[in-house]
């Protein structure tokens, strides 16, 4: 009995090192846990305004190097209605109100818009050459794609 006694009183449960870094990992995990399920929650809080965002894409896009202009055809095929605000043809930029840009710039859902964009003397395009022409929307919906320029 006097031997059991002794026996029950040396033993110890867990080291407190290996206690305190069990509680660690816990609290670690329930963190990541809180953490994905609040960035979930404000994610789909914080979406577009109007509820979705829009998406267009070209149907075409010609860039004719003999008379500088670049011809191209962009559809709306999200679910609002979009507005035309800028393209950008190699970085330079023009608002849909531009002389140089012929285009209404309301795009309906699952419409097409023609879009010609003429630089004769300001920027000339070169055949054979990869040029990158990107729309943008006044809720920031953009397309962007590269194009090669014919002669």
């Amino acid at each position: 009995m006097h031997k059991l006694k002794r026996m029950l009183r040396t033993k110890r449960g867990f080291s407190p090192v290996i206690a305190v870094l069990i509680l660690m990992l816990l609290a670690v995990a329930a963190g990541a846990v809180v953490y994905s399920y609040v960035m979930g929650w404000l994610g789909g809080a914080t979406g577009a305004p109007g509820g979705t965002q829009g998406e267009i894409i070209f149907d075409s896009i010609k860039i004719d190097a003999s008379d500088s202009t670049v011809t191209m055809y962009v559809r709306n095929t999200g679910s609002k209605d979009l507005t035309i605000d800028y393209i950008y043809i190699e970085g330079t930029g023009y608002v849909e109100t531009h002389a140089n840009v012929t285009c209404t710039p309301a795009l309906s859902v699952n419409s097409v818009q023609s879009i010609v964009v003429v630089t004769t003397g300001t920027v000339s395009y070169t055949a054979d050459y990869v040029y990158e022409v990107k729309v943008s929307c006044t809720d920031g919906t953009t397309v962007a794609q590269s194009q090669v320029a014919v002669a």
